[in-house]
């Protein structure tokens, strides 16, 4: 062997292990480029699927359909809450409480009637909700981007694993993304009013109601953790077209 072959040899060595020690984090952030429709299909359709199913639970909880739809002008609002407003302070949160649409039923049986329940959507949870969408998204792309690894036991335990953790931040970060009405949870606009729908008792609900922030945060970051596991255990192998490139770009 020439003293040639066995310089290129000992450079080769190194360079693999660098590019296999890359290699799950190229791959993973190569598989979300990939899937990157898949990922904005989901951050922009989980927020109406859930709203629709959050209905769906209602319609089914109380016996019947919303019967009345108010739409908001949110801008409107927000330039006169700024305009009307002197402390930023003060400013942010009312902002943040502006509602966009409303959607409940209303029992004409009182007067000129009393809303039994309703849904309001709000812009920034709007847009929390799509961020757990695009989370959700990452998660599954990485699972279709998966390759069997280690003995089956394994990789059922990991499937599993994925599917709590993914299941479990979902759950807990769009639980926290609601704002429901419903006069049988003292007729206060609130996220917790939906655990009451669930089956919880209305003080049980209420003591809980301050931790909705720590709660939506929680389930953001399990969600992430889910998706850095199923990164973080090599299920997808390297691109091996872009191995070879970098290869052979290394230096004599």
């Amino acid at each position: 062997m020439s003293a040639v072959a066995e310089h290129e040899e000992g450079l080769a060595v190194p360079h693999e292990a660098a590019v296999r020690r890359r290699g799950p984090a190229l791959a993973a952030f190569r598989c979300l480029a990939r899937r990157r429709r898949l990922i904005l299909a989901s951050a922009l359709g989980f927020p109406p699927a859930f709203y629709l199913l959050l209905l769906g639970v209602l319609a089914a909880r109380f016996g019947h359909m919303p019967n009345y739809v108010t739409p908001y002008d949110w801008f409107d609002n927000v330039l006169r809450i700024i305009h009307g407003t002197r402390s930023v302070a003060d400013m942010v949160p009312i902002i943040l409480d502006e509602w966009l649409l409303e959607i409940g039923y209303m029992d004409f049986d009182y007067g000129h009637g009393i809303a039994e329940w309703s849904l309001s959507i709000i812009p920034h949870k709007l847009v929390v909700l799509a961020l757990i969408g695009a989370l959700v998204g990452v998660n599954v792309a990485l699972l279709a981007e998966q390759n069997p690894v280690g003995t089956a036991a394994r990789q059922c335990a990991n499937a599993a694993r994925s599917g709590i953790l993914a299941s479990l931040g979902t759950l807990c970060a769009s639980l926290t993304s609601v704002t429901l009405f419903s006069v049988a949870c003292c007729a206060t606009p609130t996220w917790v009013a939906s655990l009451t729908v669930l089956g919880l008792g209305t003080s049980t609900a209420f003591a809980i109601e301050p931790f909705g922030p720590v709660a939506a945060l929680a389930g953001i970051a399990v969600l992430m953790l889910s998706a850095w596991l199923i990164a973080r255990d090599g299920g997808m192998a390297p691109d091996a077209e872009a191995a070879r490139r970098e290869k052979e770009a290394a230096p004599c």
